[in-house]
């Protein structure tokens, strides 16, 4: 984790930047210096932070698989604030999601520390076709932040019934194409055909993370064994 007094100090980097990628900025400040820290627990039992979500049985759940470690695991969602969902593991690794497209990461190395999505968000839940931009800061490994500007084509690609714990979801696929001066990804999304809600997505988290995948999912768990301490493995 950052500590809080790095994350502090990176208000006064000297950065050039406009108006929106500031308030990118102020926006990740903001979630990783509200987030609790907890000491790593004993194997087999959890923190109390993701104890307290496991016990509350009305806290929705979702499967995270980070595809290019090949890392599959359980998370509930432990808070909603201005439609910005934090959703945590049993080690707190955490993900940020609004209406279910990928907002930042936590604990999973150089995060993503904040994105906005509001132009492509608007296409992919309408299903419409169209060019839009989006902005990335990534928080590297000597504690600067990089933005970029991405430019997105998304598209509608077809439809799909596809099986996920909570049963079988008709969708439409969305597709978006990025592109910055130095970086490309392509993202995909299955939006319910009936809820308008994003039940699988498969997003870009930056070029050490890669690719995230996302899926709706039921509550049964089980705790992964010492050798994964720290991710909850699902079924």
């Amino acid at each position: 984790m950052i500590i809080r007094a790095t994350i502090l100090g990176l208000l006064f980097l000297s950065v050039a930047a406009c108006s929106n990628s500031q308030d990118l900025l102020n926006r990740g400040v903001a979630l990783v210096v509200n987030d609790k820290t907890t000491a790593v627990s004993p194997a087999g039992q959890f923190p109390p932070r993701f104890a307290a979500l496991v016990a509350d049985t009305s806290v929705p759940a979702m499967i995270m698989t980070v595809e290019r470690r090949s890392q599959s695991g359980r998370l509930l969602r432990e808070a909603k604030v201005n439609g910005i969902e934090t959703w945590v593991s049993s080690d707190l690794t955490a993900v940020m999601l609004e209406n279910g497209m990928l907002q930042g990461t936590r604990g999973l190395g150089s995060e993503l520390f904040a994105a906005e999505l509001s132009e492509p968000m608007a296409l992919i839940l309408s299903g419409k076709t169209g060019y839009s931009s989006r902005l990335h800061s990534n928080l590297k490994g000597d504690n600067r932040i990089v933005t970029r500007t991405f430019n997105c084509l998304v598209e509608a690609s077809g439809t799909e019934a596809v099986t996920l714990e909570i049963g079988t979801i008709p969708t439409r696929i969305m597709t978006e194409d990025c592109k910055s001066l130095d970086q490309a990804f392509r993202n995909t999304y299955w939006v319910g055909r009936k809820s308008g809600t994003i039940v699988q997505a498969r997003q870009w988290a930056g070029d050490e993370i890669g690719y995230i995948k996302t899926q709706s999912a039921t509550r049964e768990m089980r705790v992964a064994p010492e050798s994964e301490v720290g991710v909850v493995i699902s079924e």
